[in-house]
């Protein structure tokens, strides 16, 4: 999943060329991968709530697989928005069910267990602009890349049907109402608006950052390419500290202290110059690392008793952000220039912060709150993991 976003930023100026297409029609591409992300992000999400999740995360390295082997085949534009879109509908479904599984498999550390998860997503979304931006520095096909990557993910797919989960994270009693129910906390509805704009932040700097550091900054593409790949080398030591860290406080300090910075580096890349610019994308990573991987945390621990679902909303509010982030910086960035698109950025960055500190004592005192009972409620568990069925009884009582 992490490789698929990867591949697509640097990649952005020779699909231009291949498809005879402009900065407008570009930013469509963008969008309708992360349309398919959102789509799938919730989908994903309440089918990992009443099926097994590992059925759903084979289902969707399928459908991720097969879209990226087509792709780029035929300069259609069409056809390929539309792969691009089933690219993000596979990757919507690794996501949501991959997250419910991890969290259901060690409910007493969600936020370090998502945080190190996170750091394979975002491995591949180092390499993948490493791999493209060697190819097409080469002048070899970029095509080459996204058959490598379908091939890859095929193969990952035919690999989960020689696995198996332990039963206890697959046994599910989720009902239509209680999605309903979460649906209208107040909470959940910050928590997904403030993923909106964060993650919309964050992919605008994934898709576009390449196209505004060579158009707006004077970089050549490959050098851009390094800014980005450092840019994920920084997400990675970032979800490692937001690991260890979620361990020790609280998941809504870190998001609290990372969206302040994130303002501050997102500034930093629109007014700096030269190497200051770039260095600001870099530390942007760092950033970015922890807001996510923190918010689903976050939403597993006050919503646990929806957790497929919970987290799969967010996906989906993540992928949407993206699409909306990245289409309007395109559209406006056509218009007027990429300096003058690049405030969108800003400005979903600060309305994150904003609305997150609005309610940052509230949602501090309930996380820890139902982090205690949760962490009361895993005490019966034995040393494999597994209550035995007194304690649950003993567990429903209290």
């Amino acid at each position: 999943m992490g490789i698929a976003f990867g591949f697509l930023g640097p990649s952005l100026p020779s699909l231009g060329v291949f498809l005879n297409i402009d900065l407008e029609k570009a930013g469509l591409l963008t969008a309708g991968i992360q349309l398919g992300y959102g789509v799938m992000g919730v989908g994903g999400g309440i089918l990992s709530d009443f099926i097994r999740r590992d059925k759903v995360l084979m289902s969707g390295c399928f459908v991720l697989g097969l879209s990226a082997l087509l792709f780029g085949l035929r300069p259609l534009f069409s056809l390929n928005l539309l792969l691009m879109t089933l690219m993000g509908l596979g990757c919507g479904l690794i996501l949501s069910s991959s997250n419910a599984l991890m969290v259901g498999l060690y409910p007493e550390r969600k936020g370090s267990i998502l945080n190190i998860h996170h750091i394979f997503a975002a491995t591949g979304s180092l390499v993948g602009p490493l791999i493209m931006g060697y190819l097409i520095s080469r002048q070899i096909k970029w095509q080459y890349g996204y058959e490598g990557l379908g091939f890859l993910v095929l193969f990952l797919s035919a690999f989960f049907i020689f696995t198996k989960v332990p039963d206890v994270e697959i046994k599910s009693k989720v009902k239509f109402s209680q999605i309903g129910h979460l649906l209208r906390q107040k909470d959940f509805l910050l928590m997904v608006i403030v993923n909106f704009l964060a993650m919309g932040t964050q992919f605008a700097l994934i898709y576009l950052s390449v196209t505004f550091l060579k158009e707006a900054k004077g970089f050549s593409i490959g050098i851009s390419s390094v800014v980005l790949s450092s840019f994920f080398i920084l997400m990675i030591l970032g979800r490692l500290v937001c690991g260890w860290l979620s361990a020790r406080i609280s998941n809504s300090a870190i998001i609290l202290t990372l969206l302040l910075f994130l303002l501050i580096v997102v500034f930093a890349i629109w007014a700096g110059q030269g190497w200051v610019s770039a260095g600001a994308v870099m530390l942007s990573g760092l950033a970015c690392s922890g807001i996510f991987p923190c918010l689903l945390a976050l939403a597993g621990t006050l919503f646990h008793d929806v957790t497929g679902t919970a987290l799969g909303v967010l996906g989906m509010t993540s992928g949407l952000g993206g699409m909306s982030a990245c289409w309007l910086t395109a559209l406006i960035s056509q218009r007027t220039d990429v300096g003058v698109g690049f405030v969108v950025v800003i400005i979903s960055s600060f309305m994150a912060l904003v609305l997150f500190s609005t309610q940052y004592r509230s949602l501090l005192r309930k996380e820890n709150k139902h982090g205690a009972l949760i962490n009361k409620g895993n005490e019966n568990l034995n040393p494999a993991g597994v209550r035995h069925p007194a304690d649950d009884v003993e567990i429903k009582e209290r």
